[in-house]
């Protein structure tokens, strides 16, 4: 075969290699495309294949089926998490268990409904190629939705730290210590031991999130102090430097204070200083110790908290009833500054330093504000609840009575509250941790929480936080319609998009509590659906646990067993543009069973198997008295 046949045999050859190739191509092509397009159309309204949630394998199954196949795989969670340490241990629950279901605070809180949407996002929500690739990925290697909670950080903390302190002992400096003539000699330094309690909350809820309860060991780690005995000097020089400038006459306005050596010696303490060619320790002011003698000589002149101005509606108009007032308060830093600097410059003249709270309204000019009518009420009934209970609302009530939210204000609960305590004119309820019974404050506030969620939604608010009750509250009903609030969390937020200020009024009548809104009418339009109930669930038997609280066979419980259930309502708001923004508020209540405390002489002790006799012949579910917080 001479060279041009088989250049040309070749070329022919290779064309039609070419030629199939393309067409293989193709129809690969097509066959993909085809697959593609049958996969988007098998899970149009499903979760893809390979998202997972922990071990919980989601894809193929509607958000709806999701949300229940979640609620079933989520509810060994309900039974807690294990903290310990050597023989010491207690379980992290849910909620805390109150005579009042107001202090009944949730410690952790999961959203499947959150968890089911987000899973389905997963290949929905970014550019056509990006989710293409994300879904491919999940196809073949699985992708992580994270289960989710939220949950009290500072209050776990705070649990922990009340359960497993006696194990803690804090490091010590070396401390400058004054002996009752004047002179003073520097305490030896101590190593301590702390649990990191920060680290074990994000391993608990980082389990969480993975639809894991698995036990946590806290581990005692070594603390060191900063400053040790064989590091200080001579503190002649430092100290002297002080005493010598004695007396000091602070001054604040037209008041003064005449400071002498005695005072000047309780707030100075050992202080590392890098500055003088390396670590050298001397004595200087130690602003916590001067904070508090501050605070003690001279707070209760000059320092104040700021009061907003109050009003009220009347004949038409805003009428004014509380002035406003700003907030002062001493600022140790600052006046520890100017200190030094006096003492420096040999001056016996200080200048107390004062930091000032402005109020955020001025007292004129109120019936500018273009406030007309009623924009929305709320109303919340509390019949048949205790003294106690009746008192925190009367005064949460005259909390939030009269104040004005700001356009574009994200209002704060919490904050309009203030610290609830004696001091504030609150009175305490009971709340059962291990077997005893401990005061809180707070019993009552969530019916303003959730009479102020009502006016908000009636007023077509958009809502930023709302949490749910762990139980269905008697209060409260129909479900789904309340709002708990407990401090640090959760709160209860929302933000006044009227373009106008909102003046809050409060009323109590009877065993009905009711809150107007006024502001200026923009033409909204609010609409809602009756809350749906699904989803009934029984509650356990009493659960009994014996006290040295109470006297022997006296029994206290607290509010009566609830079914557990979920709810939800629709709400649709029409802005005179023509534009909508509808919500759903969905809730989700745990069964919960009666909690009594039976009084006895001595604690049972449990048997071989862990368990505990009846105590008496009517306990249904008696357990032993375990470190476990309820």
């Amino acid at each position: 075969m001479n060279k041009a046949k088989f250049q040309k045999l070749f070329k022919g050859k290779m064309a039609k290699y070419f030629a199939g190739l393309i067409l293989a191509v193709l129809i690969l092509l097509v066959v993909g495309i085809w697959l593609v397009m049958a996969g988007q159309l098998a899970y149009q309204e499903k979760i893809y294949p390979g998202v997972m949630v922990g071990d919980l394998a989601l894809g193929g199954k509607t958000k709806s089926q999701a949300r229940d196949f979640l609620r079933e795989r989520v509810k060994p969670l309900d039974q807690g998490v294990e903290f310990s340490y050597q023989d010491k241990k207690i379980v992290i629950s849910p909620s805390s268990v109150s005579f009042d279901g107001d202090l009944a605070y949730q410690l952790f809180a999961i959203d499947v409904d959150k968890t089911a949407a987000a899973a389905y996002q997963i290949g929905r929500d970014r550019s056509a190629w990006s989710d293409w690739q994300r879904k491919l990925t999940c196809w073949l290697w699985s992708c992580a939705v994270p289960l989710a909670v939220d949950y009290n950080q500072p209050k776990v903390i705070e649990l922990l730290k009340q359960e497993f302190a006696a194990f803690e002992a804090p490091a010590a400096d070396a401390a400058l210590v004054w002996q009752p003539d004047g002179s003073w000699t520097v305490s030896k330094e101590k190593f301590g031991h702390r649990f990191d309690y920060q680290a074990a909350t994000v391993v608990f809820f980082n389990n969480l999130a993975r639809v894991k309860n698995n036990p946590i060991r806290l581990i005692l780690e070594e603390e060191a102090p900063k400053i040790f005995q064989a590091e200080v000097g001579d503190l002649n020089p430092s100290i002297n430097k002080f005493l010598d400038a004695a007396p000091l006459t602070f001054k604040f306005e037209d008041k003064t204070w005449v400071v002498g050596q005695a005072d000047i010696r309780a707030w100075l303490g050992l202080k590392t200083d890098y500055q003088a060619g390396g670590k050298n320790v001397v004595a200087d002011i130690d602003e916590a110790l001067l904070k508090k003698y501050l605070d003690r000589r001279m707070g209760a002149e000059l320092n104040q908290v700021p009061r907003e101005a109050k009003f009220a509606m009347k004949d038409g108009r805003v009428s004014l009833f509380q002035s406003a007032r700003d907030g002062q308060e001493i600022d140790a830093a600052a006046t520890a500054l100017a200190i030094r600097q006096a003492v420096a410059e040999g001056n016996q003249e200080v200048r107390l330093a004062v930091k000032i709270s402005k109020s955020e309204l001025a007292d004129a000019n109120w019936n500018d504000l273009g406030i007309t009518e009623i924009i929305g009420t709320g109303t919340s009934s509390f019949a048949g609840s205790p003294v106690n209970r009746r008192h925190n609302i009367k005064v949460g009530a005259a909390a939030l009575n009269g104040l004005l939210i700001k356009p574009g204000e994200e209002f704060s609960l919490l904050k309009a509250l203030g610290k609830v305590d004696a001091k504030a004119g609150y009175l305490p309820e009971l709340v059962i941790k291990e077997n005893k019974t401990t005061p809180e404050f707070g019993g009552g506030l969530c019916q303003i929480g959730t009479t102020l969620f009502r006016t908000v939604f009636h007023s077509g608010l958009p809502v930023t936080m709302r949490r749910n009750h762990s139980y269905r509250v008697q209060y409260y009903e129909p479900a789904g319609t309340d709002a708990t609030i407990y401090d640090p969390w959760p709160d209860f937020r929302f933000v006044n998009d009227t373009g106008n200020y909102i003046l809050i009024e409060t009323r109590l009548e009877g065993n009905i509590a009711t809150f107007d809104f006024w502001g200026k009418p923009d033409g909204r339009k609010v609409e809602y659906t009756y809350p749906t109930i699904y989803g009934i669930v029984k509650p356990a038997p009493t659960k009994i646990i014996e006290t040295l609280d109470l006297k022997p066979g006296e029994k206290k419980c607290t509010e009566r067993a609830h079914n557990g259930a979920s709810a939800y309502f629709d709400y649709k708001v029409t802005y005179p543009s023509g534009e909508t923004k509808e919500t759903r508020f969905a809730s989700h209540y745990v069964p919960w069973q009666e909690v009594c405390l039976l009084g006895v002489e001595k604690l049972s002790e449990p048997s071989a198997d862990g368990q505990l006799p009846p105590a008496n012949p009517d306990a249904a579910n008696v357990v032993a008295p375990t470190s476990t917080a309820q």
